[in-house]
């Protein structure tokens, strides 16, 4: 890596925090790791031991649900992918409004055949 030794490189996008990380990168700023911090967890924690194998793994099971992530805004699909995980009741504070049907239907699907 030729970062500088004093330059710290986190990834502030959840699908890119691999490819980072295999750059130079040393963390995160998550979205989804506040609904899914196991499989963060495993992805980060594998991609600093250089075991790209199980970190791909962990990435490939949130694709299809971070697509949801930022359709309404931040944090609209993570407060719901929270409810839906029984953690909360989904509150937001306006401007912003609790997702649409359509939104929350897309993440239970997503969620459904995800396999994190």
């Amino acid at each position: 890596h030729q970062k500088p030794k004093d330059f710290m490189l986190i990834s502030g996008d959840d699908l890119l925090t691999l490819p980072l990380m295999a750059i130079g990168a040393t963390g995160v700023i998550s979205v989804l790791a506040n609904a899914l911090p196991d499989t963060f967890y495993t992805m980060v924690d594998s991609a600093l031991k250089g075991n790209y194998t199980a970190a791909q793994k962990a990435l490939y099971s949130i694709e299809k649900l971070n697509a949801f992530m930022y359709a309404e805004g931040n944090p609209v699909g993570v407060k719901q992918v929270l409810t839906e995980l029984g953690l909360m009741e989904n509150h937001v504070r306006l401007p912003l409004l609790p997702c649409s049907e359509t939104l929350r239907e897309n993440i239970i699907k997503a969620m459904k055949t995800s396999k994190f």
